[in-house]
């Protein structure tokens, strides 16, 4: 596992069951980060994840997918994991280059994904495979 947050990331393998789990496979398109808020709010709403809460990791799992769609191809998969108090956002695209956070850019409005990422969340990286990677973003849940 290789992290390019300013945090190192925590233990991604638990010895807790996994107690949660929700999946969702999205089209490479325009539509696929508001699908993933939809999805991603569903869940953690069933989950009586607190709003506020809720709220960043929508936001996270908005801006993963985006970039996804944007930088790299074919089908995302999102994947929400609760494991005790922590919770794992992960994001499956096709593509084999690596996330990179850009300086913060102060006048666009687009650009900052990772960098909103890694300010919402508690660690954030990514998994290279020859096929593509997952990025992925863990929380802490307060009940």
């Amino acid at each position: 596992m290789r992290t390019d947050g300013s945090r190192r990331p925590t233990k991604q393998h638990s010895t807790t069951p996994e107690l949660r789990r929700a999946v969702t496979r999205l089209p490479e398109e325009a539509t696929a980060a508001g699908r993933a808020r939809e999805f991603t709010t569903s869940a953690l709403k069933a989950w009586e994840v607190p709003a506020d809460l809720r709220e960043d990791i929508v936001l996270a799992a908005s801006e993963l997918v985006t970039n996804a769609v944007e930088h790299g191809h074919g089908e995302v998969t999102v994947v929400l994991r609760q494991n005790g108090d922590r919770l794992l956002l992960r994001v499956w695209d096709e593509d084999v280059r690596v996330p990179a956070p850009r300086p913060v850019q102060r006048g666009p409005v687009r650009g900052n994904g990772l960098v909103i990422v890694d300010a919402l969340s508690e660690s954030w990286g990514y998994e290279a495979a020859a096929d593509g990677k997952w990025v992925w973003a863990e929380f802490a849940v307060r009940c």
